[in-house]
């Protein structure tokens, strides 16, 4: 037996994966992907798989800290994402495969692992700042208020629209603020756009040119609804969108700059900045033929979202301004003439990332003083009030092209002399570096060269559906996080980045070859282009039925697991049982989610780590009393081993819980699980446990049920936990 199977160390782990998910390892800071896991999870997972049940705690966690060598260990993540299982199975000396069909998960991983002189990469940078970036800094310059040259830092868009009843054409603002400081307001006045800086908020702040009064903090739009200025009449954006048949114009306003001699400012747009975009949009236009720019629409067929289309936005060039286009086609045609393949491509991936901030779908941040990033959210969501970043950087600034280079140079740091950041008596964070580690693969294009090469990686783009070009029992353990049915939609939400990389890949990678990146094998669950929860399921039981097939009999499929909804376990449950599999064990660990008390849909915190093996042989029956008795005992003393670790718990965490052991216990004996003669179902078990829940959950919120002498136990002890957290949550909200 695993050490998984018997324990996970989360008394010391769940601090660790805390502080990650407040701040990522730089390894998985080089480029955007969705829901991706932590890596001081997946490192955990990793060693405790290979651990045998005889160790101690205390001694998986010293490999953990200390470092720990897997080598001639073999793993497979078919649904590599991000990449951390393949980053963290590398780092443990383990030889791993990875699979995924987006192309854009294959490029990110792919340049996680590779190896690069760090002296020729700064060259190589070096060189691109004296080309593109000079190039690029020409358009990103102004006066500051005292006269001095200056870098612009942000410039500051506001959308128009006419009114549909007067013709006035209106300034969407939803409010007049752009910086909220500690004893200083900076604001926009309406009416001639000056720069009012006021002590505090002042629901009366006059403008000094003008004379206008006005509240910084009362704009005329809102959720989608503006109001006429002129009239008083009430429009829809949509509405406006419609009938001015795109997406509508936008003012240039505003800046913050950055003077050496001054510092930070802001200041209205002068007719120098103003001519300084008009050069910028005819060279746009004169060259528009020959820049590397994408021209694919985006998908409207099987949308799951209809933004950004139903705003005006048909193709994907339209989410950028003419300035933001020809100085990333500019930059993009400077790293394609870079002579090395291997840090042109990490320059792609700096290039790539600094998308998530150019574009005109990001806002500022008035109380932090940066710019929003496009997939703060997973969507598409324009806004009223955009903000322009320097496409090349200046010294302050968020997701730059400079802060992104610098991001790929520490993650491939990183790489070398990986560390974790881990948590001392005090709950103080430090830095420990793990012996000799080392992220840097032997990419390697078959198995059988896998197999010949000490930490060598097989990366693969396509589905995982079919895995044929891995033998039968091949494989030591299966180490994955699948996609949550419905939850992300990745290819939707990996368009934005692929239409760019594809202009520099197309002619590399096969893979790069489609107009877009989505896939008709693609594992999710959207019900727009027939994806239903069927598809979803099929899918997934034909990926684990191929693990099944390369898994060694001894052999460990693990993937973490959540959801908020019933029937999303159900069909785990059913697809493993289908592809014959069980659960043997489903430890409980901290996820990426946020840190606050109170969870939604979106917000889960814990996830379900579900450890299986090959069902064989024959099956004992067990009554389903005495299985629900083993599932309460397990749920209460996983949330009590959880709120030990330090961490809180809501009634979301306690669901995440009660299904993870239900699902665990029900596919250890199913189907012969009954009550009264009768069979329980995986479904019937699924929804009296939910009830169990619900009812706990009741009672925590003081609407008093009683429960069936059976549960009474498990349940006043979970409700107990639940206050307890509540007391904590506010305890710490008041200090």
């Amino acid at each position: 037996m695993a050490f998984i199977e018997k324990d996970l160390p989360i008394e010391n782990l769940n601090p660790v994966a805390m502080g990650e998910g407040n701040a990522k390892k730089p390894i998985y800071q080089m480029h955007k992907w969705w829901a991706r896991r932590l890596g001081s999870v997946f490192r955990m997972i990793t060693l405790s798989a290979f651990s045998s049940d005889e160790e101690s705690a205390q001694g998986v966690w010293k490999k953990f800290c200390g470092g720990a060598n897997l080598s001639g260990k073999t793993v497979l993540d078919p649904f590599m994402g991000g990449g951390t299982t393949v980053v963290e199975a590398l780092r443990l000396g383990c030889r791993v495969i990875g699979v995924d069909v987006n192309p854009v998960a294959w490029f990110v991983t792919k340049k996680q692992i590779e190896p690069v002189d760090i002296e020729a990469l700064d060259t190589c940078f070096e060189h691109l700042e004296q080309t593109a970036g000079e190039f690029i800094k020409s358009y990103y310059k102004t006066q500051c208020p005292r006269g001095h040259e200056a870098e612009v830092m942000y410039f500051f868009w506001v959308k128009v629209a006419q009114c549909h009843s007067c013709g006035a054409v209106l300034r969407l603002f939803s409010n007049y603020e752009l910086s909220r400081r500690s004893h200083v307001n900076v604001s926009i006045c309406p009416r001639c756009l000056q720069i009012v800086e006021t002590v505090g908020y002042n629901q009366k702040t006059k403008c000094p040119e003008c004379h206008m009064i006005f509240d910084p903090r009362k704009g005329i739009s809102g959720r989608g609804i503006f109001r006429c200025t002129e009239c008083g009449a009430q429009g829809k954006i949509l509405d406006a969108v419609a009938r001015k048949g795109r997406a509508l114009d936008v003012q240039l306003h505003g800046l913050e700059g950055y003077c050496t001699d001054c510092g930070r400012f802001f200041k209205r747009v002068d007719e120098d900045d103003l001519r300084l975009y008009e050069k910028a949009r005819h060279e746009f236009i004169h060259r528009r033929q020959s820049l590397l720019i994408p021209h694919q629409a985006i998908p409207i067929e099987g949308r799951s979202d209809p933004r950004p289309v139903n705003h005006g936005y048909f193709y994907f060039w339209q989410l950028f301004n003419e300035r933001q286009l020809l100085c990333l086609s500019t930059l993009l045609e400077e790293i394609l003439k870079l002579p090395d393949p291997n840090i042109k491509e990490l320059m792609l991936i700096a290039f790539s990332d600094c998308l998530d901030a150019n574009n005109m779908f990001c806002k500022y941040e008035v109380e932090w003083h940066k710019i929003s990033l496009f997939f703060g959210l997973h969507a598409y969501h324009p806004i009223e009030r955009p903000t322009e970043n320097n496409v090349w950087g200046t010294r302050y600034g968020r997701c730059t092209f400079v802060k992104c280079f610098e991001k790929v140079r520490r993650a491939k740091g990183f790489a070398q002399r990986p560390y974790e950041r881990l948590v001392d008596a005090r709950g103080s964070r430090f830095s420990k570096r793990t012996g000799t580690e080392r992220i840097e693969a032997y990419l390697t294009e078959s198995f059988s060269q896998l197999k010949k090469h000490d930490n060598a990686s097989l990366l693969k783009c396509q589905s995982s559906e079919d895995l044929s070009f891995l033998p039968n029992k091949s494989v030591d353990a299966v180490i994955t996080d699948p996609p949550y049915f419905d939850n992300v939609q990745y290819s939707e939400l990996a368009d934005f980045f692929y239409v760019w990389l594809r202009l520099a890949l197309k002619d590399e990678y096969l893979w790069f070859k489609p107009d877009l990146s989505s896939r008709p094998d693609e594992i999710v669950k959207n019900d727009r282009p027939g994806k239903t929860t069927d598809f979803f399921s099929q899918g997934l039981f034909r990926v684990f039925k191929e693990c099944h097939r390369v898994l060694k009999d001894e052999g460990l499929l693990i993937f973490t697991f959540h959801h908020i909804r019933t029937w999303a376990w159900e069909n785990i449950a059913q697809v493993l049982i289908d592809a014959g599999f069980y659960v043997s064990a489903s430890p409980i660990v901290r996820s990426e989610g946020k840190s606050g008390f109170h969870s939604n849909d979106g917000n889960i915190r814990y996830d379900c780590v579900l450890v299986c093996r090959k069902r064989s042989g024959q099956w004992m029956e067990r009554p389903w009393a005495s299985a629900k008795e083993q599932i309460l005992q397990d749920a209460v003393q996983w949330t009590r081993r959880t709120l030990e670790s330090g961490m809180l718990v809501n009634e979301v965490d306690v669901f995440t819980i009660v299904m993870g052991k239900t699902l665990e216990y029900c596919t250890k004996v199913f189907p012969y699980m009954f009550f009264d003669n009768n069979t329980v179902s995986i479904s019937n078990a699924m929804e009296e446990m939910k009830n169990f829940v619900d009812h706990v959950a009741e009672n925590a919120r003081g609407i008093q049920k009683p429960l069936p002498k059976a549960y009474a136990q498990s349940a006043e002890q979970l409700l107990l936990f639940l206050k307890e957290s509540e007391t904590r949550y506010r305890n710490q909200r008041s200090r």
